[in-house]
């Protein structure tokens, strides 16, 4: 029974496309009309069709205007059907998971007269063993990530930060690990990348959840004597301002992400700009308040110099 449920579940994940008569591996957008000589009328949602619908191979003659326009057309076009290769990569991915999982958990490896179970499956897929496991925990990882929406799972087109993300996932949650996306999208915009990267992911996260003040030592009255910390606990308005700078990280930063700001508008965009005309007028007064700190510090600074003298 437990193997018929976990095929029921692959199915349900990998939905096969309407026209999927023409190549199962293909993203659905990749097909729209491919099934009906009229394109337009069996288009999705009344979109227009792909330009790589049936799998066609462009040709230079599907460029043209003027350069600006060759320019967008082109920009656009490598980077849908580079998506659209990460999806299909995916949707081999789990395929292959769900019958690797069904032939070990029925032992079908013995069937086929082997007694080692990633010895058979790597002989039929011509990759090593280990490559077996690898392949299944990448899957396990793409089906936990599927929680975080289509919006934010696009980016996490590599194992390396499907790895980072699926642990965010296991060990702090959903909402945490949304806001480490939304972040990471945001910083890898600045920083002039698609996508954010492993070691960025995993930087963010660990912010987030880093403390900002070390934690109060807990012992009892009859405990060992305390062990001397390494680090000097910082005062109480030095820390305030710590806490003020992972705060502003961490509650406005992320939020005005574009992604975030896109998600806000589309359910409530009156209230999105009420709230983000009140947020300026507040970062403003910040703003005024951070210049007259810093001009302080640097003055203070300078005195330090001149005595030293």
């Amino acid at each position: 029974m437990s193997g018929n449920r976990l095929i029921a579940a692959g199915n349900k994940r990998l939905r096969k496309a309407p026209d999927s008569a023409v190549d199962p591996a293909v993203p659905a957008e990749l097909q729209k009309g491919a099934a009906s000589p009229d394109a337009k009328q069996n288009s999705v949602d009344g979109q227009e069709p792909s330009v790589f619908a049936r799998g066609r191979i462009l040709s230079a003659d599907d460029i043209t205007g003027t350069p600006e326009e060759q320019l967008t057309f082109v920009t656009e076009r490598l980077h849908e059907i580079d998506l659209a290769g990460k999806r299909a990569e995916d949707f081999i991915v789990l395929n292959k998971a769900v019958l690797l999982e069904v032939a070990q958990e029925r032992e079908l490896h013995l069937v086929a007269g082997h007694t080692n179970f990633a010895v058979w499956a790597g002989s039929v897929l011509d990759v090593e063993p280990k490559y077996v496991f690898e392949l299944l925990q990448d899957a396990a990882r793409i089906r936990a990530i599927s929680e975080l929406g289509p919006d934010l799972t696009q980016h996490l087109t590599r194992a390396s930060a499907r790895k980072v993300m699926a642990e965010v996932i296991a060990s702090q949650g959903l909402e945490t690990a949304q806001v480490v996306m939304t972040e990471g999208i945001a910083q890898a915009t600045e920083q002039g990348k698609r996508r954010p990267t492993a070691s960025l992911l995993a930087s963010i996260a660990k912010e987030l959840t880093a403390p900002s003040i070390p934690a109060q030592e807990k012992r009892s009255e009859i405990s060992d004597p305390p062990v001397t910390p390494t680090a000097p606990v910082a005062p109480a308005e030095v820390a305030a301002l710590e806490r003020a700078a992972a705060s502003l990280k961490e509650r406005v930063y992320s939020p005005l992400a574009p992604s975030a700001v896109q998600a806000a508008l589309e359910a409530d965009p009156v209230a999105t700009r009420e709230h983000l005309e009140r947020l300026d007028a507040e970062v403003q007064r910040v703003v005024k308040r951070l210049t007259a700190a810093t001009r302080a510090v640097d003055a203070a600074s300078e005195r330090s110099e001149a005595s030293a003298d």
